[in-house]
Order: structure tokens, then C-alpha cells, then sequence
């Protein structure tokens, strides 16, 4: 009777929310995890994907999101070790290529829309661009619902930790690339409050 009360309360309470995602690394989808967002990640995700009150706002919504659900990814898989662009990673476990970072922003924005979450915007396929012949990049895409312009969503730029560059695809198709950010400013950036779980 000991054993069967702890048992009837675990059937009897509601099971904490686990949603799990897959993501994958290590150049070209070469190695898949799936992680798990917890009940008060899916809250804190979905309370900043509400706040958006225009397009703009949404992607801005969107880029925090992918942000912090890299970082939820983070705790159980190696891909906290990625470091911008494919050059810096060296042997890395846990470095992505452009292949990697569309796949997985890719599966959050389908994530985001699922949920319901996206009001001014919905998860295309991924796109890719080789201006220079040998130079292929391949990046997620958002594309607006009122007017159908697509926006390239890309974590490939940047260092683990940093959220993603959003433009206009037509922008990034013609082989852009951000701005270099001074350290003060990175700094700035990574103590923000609120912009993650």
C-alpha cells in the first residue's frame, strides 16, 4: 500500500510539459540530439513571441527565440563550442556549418509556428546563395504574411551565444555578411536582460 499511494499521486498529477526538438552538428547534419524545453521555457517563449505587436517586433521576437532555444540545446548537446563561420572552430565536437545552423533555425521557426506563436510571419523553406561560385551559405527563412518578403534568419555568422542576423533575403542573397561588433558592444548585447530564458 506504501509503494501504491506515491504511485496513484504520479498517475493523478498533470505531466510537467517537455516539448524536444532535434538539432543537429557537427558539419552537414553529420551527428543529431534531441533536447527538451521545459514548461517554464515554453512559457517564457511564448510570452515573448506575444509581445510582438508588429512584424518588425516579431522578428525580433523571432532572433530571441532562436537564441535562447540554442542555448536550451546547449545544456545537453556540445554546441556551445561553435564559433562563427566554419574557419574558428577547428576540430570542435559541437561546431555547426551553414548546413547545421539552417537546419536547426529552420526546425525552431517551424517550432514557433506550430505553437501558434507567429502573427506576422510563418516558417518557409531554407534558402541558399553561391555569388562567388564556390562560396554556397545556406540560411532559415521567415517570410512575411502581409506582403511575402522573405527574411534570411542566420546563426552561422556569429559565435555560440549570439543571436542570429535577420534581413531581407534579397539583402543576403547578393553575399552579405554583418557588420564586425566591437567587444563592449558584444558584452553589452550578452547582458541583456530578459532576451532568454
Amino acid at each position: 500500500m506504501r509503494l501504491l499511494i506515491p504511485l496513484l499521486l504520479a498517475l493523478l498529477l498533470p505531466a510537467a510539459r517537455a516539448d524536444a526538438l532535434n538539432i543537429c552538428y557537427h558539419y552537414g547534419c553529420s551527428r543529431h540530439a534531441q533536447f527538451g524545453i521545459s514548461e517554464e521555457e515554453h512559457d517564457w517563449l511564448a510570452t515573448r513571441l506575444a509581445r510582438a505587436e508588429t512584424a518588425p517586433d516579431e522578428r525580433d521576437a523571432v532572433a530571441d527565440a532562436v537564441l535562447a532555444l540554442y542555448r536550451i540545446a546547449a545544456r545537453t548537446t556540445p554546441i556551445w563550442q561553435d564559433r562563427g563561420g566554419n574557419f574558428r572552430d577547428g576540430p570542435a565536437e559541437g561546431r555547426m556549418d551553414c548546413v547545421d545552423h539552417s537546419s536547426n533555425v529552420t526546425t525552431f521557426l517551424n517550432y514557433l509556428q506550430r505553437q501558434g506563436w507567429l502573427k506576422f510571419h510563418r516558417a518557409a523553406p531554407p534558402e541558399w546563395r553561391a555569388p562567388w561560385i564556390l562560396d554556397l551559405h545556406y540560411t532559415g527563412v521567415l517570410r512575411d504574411n502581409a506582403d511575402g518578403q522573405n527574411w534570411a534568419v542566420d546563426s552561422w555568422f556569429k559565435d555560440f551565444g549570439e543571436p542570429p542576423v535577420v534581413v531581407p533575403l534579397s539583402v543576403w542573397m547578393t553575399g552579405y555578411e554583418p557588420p564586425a561588433v566591437s567587444e563592449p558592444v558584444r558584452q553589452a548585447r550578452k547582458s541583456k536582460e530578459g532576451s532568454t530564458p
